[in-house]
């Protein structure tokens, strides 16, 4: 027997039917796809767009990684458009390619499969450089240059390599342009300075530039090969500009990508005819030395600081050694943590290492301490030199230090203290300074100084800081209290207001249990929910309603007959 039911089941089957058997040619008609490009000829390192066309969906998404041998792709996309023409319909699904050609010359863009579908193959011709560049016209609007400042160096010599971006015209601000990338070899690398901008003239074109400088330290021996330097950047297009109505219409221009040259260095090991202990090629170094008191007025048991500096020109701190010094006896010596320092200049960078040596004589007299002397590699003058520090004497005077005598950690610390904050009065230099006292138990057997027993002020030093401990404390502990009592106070006075669903709810279960007075109380709380009215009652409520609600009034004017 037919119902409604199954009629409606049989007309559904037949209409799914009858579409199936109108859209089954579309469905398996293949797709005709096309392959353009915006523009021909191409040239080298400028972004150019490739089109794919179909007119009907493919069997499967491009796979576009034949591509990649021949261009890079900088983006893709996709879209799609349908037409009506005279009651006929037409789609076009296009997939956009922004690439860039990685080569000059004829290259092939070759098949590209859509699953079952695919494109044909074809041909672009790809450009070393624009044609107005080819006939000496002009030059180009983007320039990149790198150079170092040599070609041989010595293994852990600094070299100084520059790069240059000469620009005739504007480009966007997230343009890039690459640090110094290696093909070959090891280095450590370092920016020096904030880059520099000027503007030059170029073969007759002015140019902005922007130079930035690194330095570069080769760790091992052989040939070292730098990559070019890369910049892409979108020029803007000035000459098409349209009238400024904000953010949405900002100029544009095309992509471009520019190369420098690639740079190969050659490397040397450690000169042979080096004879130092440590290998420094540098462009110059020094030594310095600095008393914080005068040598020659010391007193026996009395610390003095002597400060020691290696400053090289084309060295990292790191890589300056320990200066040995030979003390004679009678002296004793502690040495502190070093300072290490590096500045970089236009040139490269400077280190600068920085020893503290506290000397104490433990007898009266003269002592003399030998000079010292640091072997070094002049990379100008392709030679060995030795940067020497005189010989320096320091006379002491008064008794002969107790070395039995055992120092309070405090009383040796500020004797130091004491001795360093005098200012010098026998150096010129302006050496950046800070005098830390050697550690303490290094005193206990170089000076004379009596043990002393804890005086009245330490007591009450030490009470005060007892009393103290126990007032931070207690109010610790107030605070504590406190905040826990709050959030409970704050809890009884804040009351939770419920959500407009669940008071929907409560008037549904009342209505179900027939329960006047819980309907009575939820239609309250309900009115005051919507009317933000607190307090509430019913009256109050069919007031509020207006004239739309009219069932829901003549419902509440019920229940309120039944309540009241």
């Amino acid at each position: 027997m037919l119902t409604c039911t199954n009629i409606k089941k049989y007309l559904l089957a037949y209409v799914l039917a009858l579409l199936f058997l109108l859209l089954s040619p579309v469905l398996q008609a293949a797709a005709t796809i096309n392959v353009s490009v915006d523009r021909e000829p191409v040239v080298l390192n400028e972004q150019f767009t490739l089109l794919f066309s179909a007119d009907a969906p493919p069997d499967a998404e491009p796979d576009f990684s034949n591509l990649k041998q021949d261009f890079d792709i900088l983006q893709q996309g996709k879209s799609s458009s349908v037409k009506i023409i005279n009651g006929k319909m037409s789609q076009t699904i296009t997939w956009t390619l922004q690439l860039f050609p990685k080569r000059a010359g004829t290259i092939d863009i070759p098949v590209i499969h859509f699953g079952s579908d695919k494109t044909e193959a074809m041909q672009i011709n790809v450009l070393a450089q624009a044609a107005s560049q080819q006939t000496g016209q002009q030059l180009d609007d983007i320039i990149v240059e790198a150079e170092v400042e040599t070609k041989t160096a010595y293994v852990q010599q600094q070299i100084v390599y520059v790069q240059r971006l000469y620009f005739a015209r504007d480009f966007f601000d997230n343009a890039t342009l690459s640090t110094p990338q290696l093909k070959a070899g090891k280095i450590d690398l370092e920016k020096l300075e904030a880059g520099r901008e000027y503007t030059t003239t170029k073969q007759g074109r002015q140019y902005k530039v922007i130079e930035r400088r690194y330095a570069i330290f080769p760790i091992q021996s052989g040939a070292l090969e730098i990559a070019p330097t890369f910049f892409e950047g979108r020029l803007i297009d000035t000459a098409n500009r349209q009238p400024n109505f904000g953010f949405f219409n900002r100029p544009t221009g095309k992509v471009v990508r520019r190369y420098s040259d690639p740079i190969s260095i050659e490397v040397k090991p450690q000169a042979a005819a080096y004879t130092g202990k440590h290998w420094l090629p540098a462009s110059r170094l020094t030594l310095h030395s600095r008393w914080s008191s005068p040598p020659e007025t010391a007193k026996t048991g009395d610390p003095l600081t002597l400060t020691l500096s290696i400053i090289a020109n084309g060295l990292r701190a790191e890589q300056l050694p320990q200066l040995e010094v030979n003390v004679p006896t009678g002296l004793k010596t502690y040495n502190d943590q070093p300072i290490l320092n590096n500045e970089s200049n236009s040139d490269g960078i400077v280190g600068t290492r920085q020893e503290k040596i506290v000397v104490i004589a433990t007898a009266a007299g003269t002592f003399e301490i030998p000079a010292i002397n640091l072997n070094w590699w002049d990379n100008t003058q392709a030679k060995q030199q030795i940067a020497t520090l005189p010989a320096m004497t320091l006379t002491a005077t008064g008794v002969a230090a107790n070395n039995n005598a055992v120092v309070p950690p405090s009383a040796a610390t500020n004797t130091v203290n004491k001795v360093a904050e005098k200012k010098p009065t026998n150096s010129g230099e302006n050496v950046h300074n800070s005098n830390t006292a050697p550690t303490n138990s290094a005193y206990n057997s170089t000076t004379n100084t009596a043990v002393t027993t804890p005086s009245n002020d330490d007591f009450w030093f030490y009470f005060s800081l007892f009393l103290l401990f126990i007032l931070l404390l207690v109010i610790y502990l107030l605070w504590q209290q406190l905040r826990e009592t709050l959030p409970t106070k704050a809890s009884k006075r804040v009351a939770t207001q419920p959500s407009l669903n669940s008071l929907r709810e409560q008037i549904n279960t009342a209505c179900k249990n027939q329960n006047h007075k819980a309907l009575r109380l939820a239609l309250c709380r309900w009115g005051s929910h919507i009317f933000q009215q607190p307090n509430l009652n019913l009256h109050t409520l069919v007031d509020q309603l207006s004239d739309r609600d009219a069932v829901l009034k003549t419902e509440i004017q019920q229940l309120m007959k039944l309540l009241y």
